[in-house]
This record gives structure tokens, sequence and C-alpha cells, in this order.
């Protein structure tokens, strides 16, 4: 199954084209780094911002205790000035006796109790009420006598008798209704106690009690940012709710943390599970107060900035991976169009048609390929014409050898039956003639390879010429230098037959017809042939009439400027340049079939003088075993 999946994968892959290749690289060399980036720092802002949230809250809670431990102070040091005023301790003296026994306070007494309190309470907002009250319950207040008893029992409050057993120590007694109000609607207050003791005996005289309204808490929070989705509560050593700040919801956080049971459980600072919800729990105790200020922040609030932090991470992610994604197709289409382009031209070689060219390319790899595949066409275009204009020139040679040979099997027998003739008759001239040109026909004809042997080559010519040896009565002579390892050089098939046939016919036939250019009337032709490391010089030299300079010239130029196409450059101004295709294969023939075969290194150039006779050289640049 893994084997039938990776092939599956490597016949996509292979599949797939450069175009798409290039895109998929190029988004991933983008995308994954910005993935990768975007990830890990959304992950490391998401931890130092849930960080910061929690140590926030926590330092809040911390302010909170500490402005709440401020406020506190004040009312301690509230609840211990009436120790330092002998009037009213003086007045609690009156109205000593056992709870509930009180009476009625004098007019006197009320007066000097209601001025004292009042001056306490003044410009307090926070306290709803500053109450003296003696041991006897008789009850001494800054508010209206109509708003208060003037007389309490408060052994019929439970949470009076906390304050009993405080021993003169401050106390705070969570919210409550106190009984010595008159009007039922009273609303619950947090009261700070303390018995009053006589600073001499140390014997209780009455107490103090303060009402503090339970907005005076909420004022704590008025001026801390503190978080609205939160819940806060403040309760004492018994775990009893001193105030409570819910969240907008509505709901308290107090009444499930008891009701569970772990209210008293949790640490300090941790993560908690409440009704399916996680929160972060805080709690700091006050070693002043004994009370504790717990906050319950959900972990959504505190993870809201994170949640927009990864909208709008994403949102970015989203918008770059499409500026990306289309700017990688936009450089995958840029960069691979030339390379599309020469694959169209390539298809179009492939079906045949050579004329193809790359017009538009640029400086880079992919215009320097373009120009490469230019050049190529190119160079391929010259071969193939060339190879073509070869093929051309053999068969013309071929032809023009064969134009008198309609039918060599009967020109054979004919040629044989004659020998025999001459033989019988004793005319051994006849019978060497009619050897000779045996073989010249069997060697144009039967010899159909392109290259031959030098050794061959100069057996052809010696047939050649031992046929116009008895054409002009032996008056011909043709002598040989060859070194030795030339022999089996290849060279191209009828390329010195006519440059001997050119020497005899333009050069030496007049002295042989009996005119005369000096003191020999005999004609002499020269062949030689010369190794230079992988230079092939053959020279081919008569002692005929020769060429005026001006001549010579024109032949060399009208020669070295052959087109392949087998244009002169110059007109001929010789019979050499110019003869029947049946009478020679002319030296323009012979030249253009060396650089077709050799290359322009190669070639053939004509010298000598008037009267002198000429040389015709050969330079062939030999290929190498292989090539």
């Amino acid at each position: 199954m893994a084997e039938r999946t990776l092939n599956f994968v490597r016949s996509i892959r292979k599949s797939i084209n450069l175009r798409s290749k290039l895109l998929v690289l190029f988004l991933a060399l983008t995308l994954l780094p910005l993935s990768l980036q975007g990830v890990m720092s959304y992950a490391h802002f998401s931890q130092t911002l849930d960080r910061k949230t929690e140590q926030f809250t926590i330092d809040m809670v911390r302010q909170i205790n500490t402005n709440l431990n401020r406020m506190l102070k004040d009312f301690e040091r509230l609840s211990l000035l009436p120790l330092y005023d002998q009037t009213v301790l003086g007045i609690l003296r009156k109205y000593d006796g056992s709870m509930g026994s009180g009476t009625w306070a004098k007019s006197d007494d009320y007066q000097k109790m209601k001025l004292y309190t009042s001056a306490q309470a003044y410009d307090r907002p926070e306290i709803r009420g500053i109450h003296l009250l003696s041991n006897s319950g008789t009850l001494f207040s800054n508010l209206d006598s109509l708003a208060v008893k003037p007389v309490w029992d408060g052994s019929q409050e439970k949470w009076f008798s906390e304050l009993r057993s405080t021993e003169g120590i401050w106390h705070l007694l969570p919210p409550h209704i106190p009984g010595y109000y008159v009007s039922g609607q009273e609303a619950e207050y947090i009261t700070v106690g303390r018995e009053l003791r006589d600073p001499g005996t140390l014997q209780r005289l009455g107490y103090i009690l303060i009402d503090i309204r339970l907005e005076a808490f909420g004022q704590l929070l008025s001026n801390l940012n503190f978080e609205q989705k939160a819940s806060l509560m403040i309760v004492d050593s018994q775990h009893r709710l001193i105030f409570e700040k819910t969240s907008t919801d509505g709901l308290s956080a107090y009444a499930p943390l008891l009701s569970h049971g772990k209210l008293q459980d949790y640490a300090d600072n941790q993560k908690i599970e409440l009704d399916g919800r996680s929160y972060l729990h805080v709690r700091h105790h006050s070693g002043y107060s004994g009370l504790s200020v717990i906050s319950l922040t959900p972990i959504t609030v505190i993870q809201k900035e994170s949640g927009e932090m990864l909208t709008f991470t994403m949102g970015l992610a989203l918008l770059c991976m499409a500026a990306v994604a289309t700017l990688a197709v936009l450089v995958s289409y840029r960069v691979t169009r030339p390379l599309i382009r020469l694959k169209h031209h390539m298809i179009r070689v492939e079906q045949g048609d050579f004329s193809q060219r790359v017009t538009q390319y640029s400086s880079d790899e992919l215009g320097q390929i373009s120009r490469g595949f230019n050049r190529m066409m190119e160079e391929i275009h010259r071969l193939f014409h060339e190879v073509y204009m070869l093929e051309i020139q053999e068969r013309e040679a071929e032809l023009s050898a064969l134009q008198s040979q309609m039918n060599p099997h009967f020109i054979y027998n004919t040629l044989e039956s004659i020998n025999m003739m001459a033989v019988r008759q004793r005319h051994a001239e006849v019978s060497a003639m009619v050897t000779a040109l045996g073989r010249l026909l069997r060697y144009t004809i039967d010899k159909a390879d392109r290259m031959v042997t030098l050794r061959e080559e100069l057996a052809f010519v010696d047939s050649y010429v031992r046929i116009q040896q008895v054409r002009y009565n032996g008056e011909l002579e043709i002598i040989y230098d060859m070194e030795e390892e030339v022999n089996d050089c290849l060279v191209p098939k009828l390329i010195l037959q006519p440059l001997v046939e050119n020497a005899i016919c333009h050069g030496i036939e007049g002295r042989l017809a009996g005119g005369s250019t000096g003191g020999n009337n005999g004609g002499m032709i020269w062949v030689s042939a010369v190794l230079f490391d992988q230079e092939l010089l053959i020279s081919v030299r008569d002692n005929g009439k020769g060429m005026e300079q001006e001549e010579l010239d024109r032949l060399n130029a009208s020669i070295s400027g052959q087109s392949v196409s087998g244009q002169n450059v110059y007109p001929p101004a010789n019979p050499i340049l110019h003869r029947h295709a049946g009478e020679s294969l002319g030296l323009h023939n012979i030249a253009q079939r060396l650089h077709l075969v050799y290359g322009k290194d190669s070639g053939l150039s004509v010298d000598g003088s008037p009267g002198q006779g000429l040389v015709v050289t050969l330079s062939i640049h030999l290929q190498r075993k292989g090539d």
C-alpha cells in the first residue's frame, strides 16, 4: 500500500509542468516561513498578554486590599476616639447595668453624646451611623431620635454576641440589619465595633458601633480599572461574604464557591473550573484585617485580546497569502513564458520546420538559452544545406562521369573484345589502352564509396594517364613523389583526375601538339603528396604555358569566394574556370567539395607563371580517427 502510494505521488510529481512546480516552490518558500513566524509570534504574544493580564489582576487585587486596609484603619482609629474622651466615658458609666435593663438617657447626656457622634460622622457619607451603647442597652447615636431606638437589648442579636467576645479589639461584622433602627426598611450594613473599656480599670463601659454602607466598598473599585465581566468578593476569616461585586451578567460567584465547599481550598492564584467555565482565581489575604479579596476572571476575558490578535493575525495572514499567491503566479508565468515559447519553437522544429527563431529574449540566462537556440538552428540549417549540396555535388560528379556510359556492361564486353583482338594481332599499345580505359570505367561506375584511399585515387589517375600517353605517342610523362604514409589517407573520390586532365588539356596540350614554350617539347606532370601533422598537401604541377599573374589572382579569388550554392563571386577569366561538365569536374567543384567535407580550412590554390606551367595545391585538414 505504501509503495503504491509512493508510486502515485511520483507519477503526479512527474506530470506536473515546470510552471506549476515553480508556483508550488515559490508558495512553499514564502508561505511556510511566513506561517511559522505568524504562529510563533501569535503564541508568544498570546502567552505574554495572558501573563500580563494575570499579573495585572493580581496587582489589582492587592491594591484593593491595600485600599480596604486603609479604610478599615480609619474606622479603627475612629472606634478608639471615645476612650480618650472622659465625658463620653463618664456618661457610659452612668448607664451601666445588665444588657436590656437600660433606661432613656437624660436630655443633657443625650445632647452631649449626640454632639460627639455627629462630629465624628461629619462629612463621612460612607458612614450610616455612629452608635455608643452602654452595658445596660442605652443607645446614643448621631442619627435622629426617631430613626433609632433609645434603648436596645443587644443580647437578642446573634451578630452582637461576636462583639462581646472581642475583649476590646476592633471587630468587623459581616453585612446585617441592625435591630436598633426603627424603620423596617433599613438595608444591610457592615459594622465596625469595639468594646469600650475603662483605661484605668479595664472594666467594660459599653460598645461603639460604626455602621458602614455597602457602597463604601464599591467606591474602592471606582478609581480602579477593574474588568467589568470579572467577579470580586471580600470574605472574612470565617469565609463569610463581606462584599461582592458581581459581573455584568449579574451571577454571584460566592454562592457556587460556597456550595462546592471549596472556598477555602483554592490557592491564591490558579485556574479553576466552576459550573463548566474556566476562571482565573486570584486571592489576597490581609494579615491586618483578616479579610481576603478574591477575584474570579473568566479565562475568555483574559484571552479576549489574544482572540482579537488571532483574528487580526489570521486576516493579515490571509491577505498576505493572497498577495503572495498572486505574486507567485505572476512571477512563475513571467519566468516560464520564455521557456514555453521556446518549447513551442522546438515542437515546430521536431515537425521539420528549421526556420524557427526566437525573436524576443532578455539578457538573463533564459535569453542566453534563446540566443543559443537561434545559433543552433542556424548551424543546423547550414549543416543541412551543406550536406544537401555535398550530396548534389557528388551526384553531379557521378552523372558527369557516366554521361557517355549508358550501358556499362555493353561497354565492358566491347572493350574486352577489342582487347582480345589487339592481343591476337599483337598490338600491345592498343591492348594497354583498352585495359586502362576499362579500369577508368570500373573505378567511376563500380566504386560507390564517397571516400577512397589516396592509393586508389592515384591508380585511377595512372589509368587515365596511360590512355593519354598512347594518344600523344609517349610524349606525356607523369612522375609521382609520394610519401609512404600518405597512401592510406582517405580523400574524396575523383579529386585528382580532374586536376591532371586540366593540366593536359589547358596546360601542355599545345606543347604536345607541336608548339614550343622552351627547349623541351614533351609534357611533364608531377604529382606529389606530403603529410604535416594532420594537414595533407597534394600538388599537381605541369610544364605547360602557365598564366599571367592577374589571371591567377582572379582565379584564386573566384575559387576562395565560392559560395555554398555554387555561384562564383568573380566571373571566370580563363577556360579552366568554365568548362562543360562532360569534359571536367572543374576546380570549383573540387574546392567546394573540400570545404564541405573538411571545413573552410581546407581548399585549393593555383600558382604559376607564363611559360613555366601551373601548380595546383590541395590543402586537406584530415580528421582524426573516429571523427
